[in-house]
Order: structure tokens, then C-alpha cells, then sequence
């Protein structure tokens, strides 16, 4: 009976072994996502090792298995981005943007950026204002104006100086 219960427990150390180093060796080996995801469910993995494990070999894979994850409706958005968020969130802002490609929504990467414990503001959208500039405590930019000299139609309500347009 010894015996039996040792097999029996060497048999699953070697079999969770055995997947992943197959999930290694595929990534190593530079492998598509496609084999490397069809693989891992050919082995009967969850999406949680799938990630976890794409990770432990080269977490900068995560946004591409994000990618092929949400574009290929493995599971829906918010629960592929979580898995993703947790598995290497560091990555968090490449991970949102591999989603984004693939249809997820501002909201689904925020409802799963604050599941992962993922601050939102890493992962947010760009505004359509854009640019580097920083905000001051006042709400000006931080950009500074040169003020007009005295004498110069700057700051003097407009016009060119000629006559007023008739009605």
C-alpha cells in the first residue's frame, strides 16, 4: 500500500512537473501563442497556469498572452485581465493596451486593474490633450507667459487697432 500511495505521488509530482516544462520549453523554444496555448490545454491547464507559468519564464510574453487570450474569447475580458494583472503587474500598461487591441473596454480594464490591485492611473487611456506638461497645485500648466510690455495691443481686448465692422 506504501508502495501504491508513493507511485501514486511521484506519478503527480511528474505529471505537474512534466507541463511545466513543456509551457517553459515552448516559450523558450520562441514558440506562437497559438501552440503554446493549445498545448497547455491539451495538457488540461487552467488559464491562471498558463499565465503564471508564461511568466515565470519570460514575463514579457504576458501582454502577447493577453492579447491572444482576449482576442480569442478564452474567457471574458475582466477574468483574462485579472490573470494577466496578477501574473506580472508590472506590465500592467502593456497588458491594458494588448487588451485594448483586442476590444476590451476602459471599464473592464478598470474593474480588473482594481481586482489585481493595479492603480488604475498605470493603465488609464490617454487624454485627447496628450503631451508631457505637468499641472501645478493652481491648475496651470507649467509653462510660463511672458507678460506684455506697456504699450503693445497684447492684452488690450483684440482688434487690430483699424475701425469697427459695420453691424
Amino acid at each position: 500500500m506504501k508502495l501504491l500511495t508513493k507511485t501514486m505521488a511521484s506519478l503527480i509530482f511528474f505529471c505537474a512537473v512534466n507541463s511545466y516544462a513543456s509551457i517553459g520549453n515552448d516559450v523558450l523554444e520562441n514558440k506562437a501563442m497559438k501552440i503554446i496555448f493549445d498545448n497547455a490545454f491539451a495538457e488540461k491547464l487552467l488559464l491562471t497556469d498558463i499565465f503564471s507559468q508564461i511568466s515565470d519564464t519570460k514575463d514579457t510574453l504576458v501582454p502577447d498572452a493577453t492579447s491572444y487570450a482576449t482576442c480569442n474569447k478564452l474567457d471574458t475580458n475582466e477574468s483574462i485581465l485579472s490573470i494577466a494583472f496578477l501574473s506580472a503587474p508590472h506590465l500592467a500598461e502593456d497588458i491594458a493596451n494588448a487588451a485594448r487591441v483586442c476590444g476590451a473596454t476602459e471599464e473592464e480594464l478598470l474593474n480588473s486593474a482594481l481586482a489585481s490591485n493595479i492603480d488604475p492611473t498605470t493603465i488609464g487611456e490617454a487624454t485627447a490633450a496628450g503631451g508631457n506638461e505637468t499641472v501645478n497645485n493652481i491648475g496651470n500648466t507649467g509653462n510660463t507667459l511672458d507678460t506684455p510690455t506697456f504699450g503693445s495691443a497684447a492684452g488690450s481686448g483684440g482688434g487690430g487697432g483699424g475701425t469697427a465692422s459695420p453691424n
